[in-house]
């Protein structure tokens, strides 16, 4: 089995004694540093049907440290996509507590290659299919750029601790990003 990490977003959401974690497990046309790229559409057989439903969430690509459960896997425009509940169990709450720490702040995937290209002339292959078998959080990825980026979680310690002016200047910073999103998205709808 081989290892895919790759720069993701991740939100976490704590609800009850329940958190859920959206964000995206790989991105696509990262170049990684084995020199991989991942296709889009390249996950679309394995996360459809039977087999998608046998993807696992990981701790550290241990398939035996089940963290919790996969509630939804999809490709968009810009990559794999996943939503998932994270376990109430002493690893789940240990794994939690490493995320809102930021010690534990990568994820990657683990999958194998069933179709390539490569060029010989970049030193990249080109992935347009793989099976996925897990997503991982890990202590240290591959590629330096996959990181947890944000968590709601800890966003909300840093806002009970912030100024009347700090949290102005946050909430400003925060419209700023969504203007931007929506903007690059509406380029990309032309």
């Amino acid at each position: 089995m081989e290892f895919k990490r790759q720069e993701i977003e991740i939100k976490a959401i704590q609800e009850g004694k329940n958190l859920f974690v959206e964000g995206y497990a790989a991105i696509f046309g990262n170049v990684d540093s084995y020199g991989d790229v991942i296709i889009p559409g390249a996950c679309r057989v394995t996360i459809s049907g039977a087999e998608g439903k046998r993807i696992k969430l990981c701790y550290q690509h241990n398939i035996g440290n089940v963290v919790g459960k996969i509630i939804e896997l999809k490709e968009d425009d810009r990559g794999l996509w996943f939503k998932a509940k994270i376990s109430n169990t002493t690893l789940g709450k240990d794994l939690v507590e490493l995320i809102n720490d930021e010690a534990i702040n990568e994820l990657s995937i683990g999958y194998n290659a069933t179709e390539w290209d490569i060029n010989a002339e970049q030193g990249v292959r080109y992935l347009r299919e793989i099976k996925l078998y897990e997503i991982s959080f890990v202590s240290r990825a591959a590629n330096n750029e996959a990181t947890i980026t944000t968590t709601e979680v800890k966003q909300e310690r840093e806002a009970n601790e912030m100024t009347d002016e700090e949290l102005l200047a946050k909430k400003a910073e925060i419209e700023r990003e969504i203007e931007s999103r929506i903007f690059n998205k509406f380029l990309k709808s032309i």
